[in-house]
């Protein structure tokens, strides 16, 4: 009985069920070898827009369309029926390869390696199809990658297949208890363990972990290993705050200060897992009401119109003098993802990995739109106490503007100068006053030959630097004009 068990499994698991691959485009031997072992004698077909991805292998391509990938959403359902009519045609399909690099162009690209593992166990499950997600290890970010080991069942690599112990099915990661899904895995690490119950399920209510309500800790505002879907938090640009119903938080409730109810979510959520102090809000928000009780009111009532606005009243936790926002588990906020990616783009850059590096600073720039907090009214982005906001907000647009100059940088050394100069034009607008976009701009213009719009731009930058009282003495500009007018 044992023995025909183990057999079993083994069988098993050397069938692809919902494999991934991480190796590098640059370099597809890896990958090459990983899918040649695995993929003996099956009819496989490889789904990408990728030039020369397998291209020592003989496989049918279709493009990533043809399962409706490679646009900034996707629908399960309709990949899921796009996969129907394929096996439907003429098409003879055992194992399906699916090129991840769409996932880098979506703006919630974390968000889709998630739910695009929900959708490869629902296809594996309903047709019987082997699945393979290859990856390209350069252009991963890091939520995208802990996004991705928890979204497949097993790894490909030359040496064979090999299960993923981090991998949760979609029922118990979205919908299973700490201690249901605790269960799952210690099963899958060691086979004793299969039908193990920690709690009996008439006493779940009031088990530890089950109820992570009888215990408020702190918890950071991004969510690694999320149970379920949170909270979408948007603060490059107006602050935008989506809940798990996908529904768009409105300021605008009856009786409340929306610009107040805004700022106040604004400031918690930078203040993290350890929290603000009233003192410290009630001076930002009503820094000229002298009376101590009425701004502790008018407080009270903020955090009240918060919480109504978030939809839960443990939306926003107090413990004695301080408040911080309880974010649910799966929340995702902008400024991480931003702050990897440009991380991720310089890297490659750096390593002339131009069409990798354009790829990756394009999701940068789909998530850059604009200043940190840019709808906060002035009066409440620093208060005489603190300047909670403007130094991040500086500190995020010059990472901005380092994406426009890099990618224009890269634009030209492609011979692409036309798509260059509109990145230019769109820093400038974020900082007309910033010497290395005034310099790559002339160089665009020199790259297309427009010597009278060099001058133009060159004069301009010195007649606005003159007239706010600057020195361009020193400027490094002069010498960058002089060598593209010689």
């Amino acid at each position: 009985m044992r023995n025909s068990k183990k057999d079993h499994e083994n069988r098993r698991r050397d069938n692809i069920i919902d494999a991934a691959v991480f190796g590098l485009f640059s370099d597809g031997e890896f990958i090459e070898k990983s899918v040649t072992k695995t993929l003996s004698k099956k009819h496989a077909v490889l789904v990408s827009d990728t030039p020369d991805l397998l291209k020592d292998l003989t496989y049918p391509t279709l493009p990533l369309s043809a399962l409706g990938l490679g646009e900034t959403s996707f629908s399960g359902d309709s990949v899921h029926q796009a996969v129907c009519d394929l096996l439907q045609s003429k098409t003879k399909v055992d194992v399906l390869m699916v090129d991840m690099t769409w996932s880098a162009k979506t703006v919630f690209s974390n968000m889709s390696v998630k739910d695009w593992g929900h959708i490869a166990e629902r296809i594996s499950s309903d047709f019987g199809l082997g699945l393979i997600s290859i990856y390209n290890r350069e252009l991963l970010i890091e939520n995208q990658m802990q996004s991705a080991l928890r979204a497949h069942q097993q790894f490909l690599a030359p040496s064979g297949i090999h299960k993923n112990p981090y991998w949760l099915p979609a029922n118990l990661s979205v919908n299973g208890t700490i201690d249901e899904q605790m269960a799952f895995l210690l099963e899958s690490a060691v086979a004793d363990y299969a039908g193990i119950k920690f709690f009996d399920p008439l006493d779940r209510s009031f088990a530890r972990g089950a109820d992570p309500g009888w215990v408020s800790k702190p918890k950071q505002i991004q969510i690694t290993t999320p149970k379920s879907k949170g909270w979408q938090v948007q603060c490059l640009g107006p602050l935008q705050v989506y809940l798990a119903d996908q529904s768009l938080v409105s300021w605008n409730s009856p009786g409340s200060s929306p610009h107040k109810t805004r700022t106040l979510f604004a400031y918690l959520l930078s203040a993290g897992e350890k929290g603000a102090h009233t003192d410290r809000m009630c001076e930002l928000l009503w820094p000229n009401e002298a009376a101590e009780a009425t701004k502790r009111g008018r407080f009270h009532h903020a955090v009240a119109m918060l919480r109504k606005a978030l939809g839960s009243k443990d939306a926003v936790i107090r413990s004695g003098e301080f408040y911080r926002l309880n974010a649910p588990e799966g929340s995702w906020i902008d400024i991480s993802s931003f702050e990897q990616i440009c991380r991720r783009g310089l890297s490659l850059a750096k390593q002339d990995r131009v069409d990798d590096a354009l790829l990756i600073y394009r999701s940068g720039q789909e998530l850059y739109r604009g200043d940190l907090f840019e709808d906060i009214p002035l009066q409440y982005v620093h208060s005489e106490n603190e300047d909670w906001c403007l130094p991040r907000r500086r500190w995020l647009r010059d990472m901005a503007l380092k994406i426009y100059r890099d990618t224009s940088v890269l634009l030209r050394s492609q011979n692409q100068q036309d798509e260059a100069l509109p990145l230019c034009q769109k820093a400038l607008v974020l900082d007309p006053m910033n010497e290395d976009i005034n310099c790559e701009t002339m160089r665009v213009f020199h790259a297309q030959d427009r010597t009278d719009a060099i001058i133009r731009q060159y004069k301009q930058y010195l007649t606005t630097l003159e007239s706010m009282g600057g020195s361009h003495k020193d400027a490094s500009i002069h010498k960058v004009y002089r060598n593209l007018m010689q």
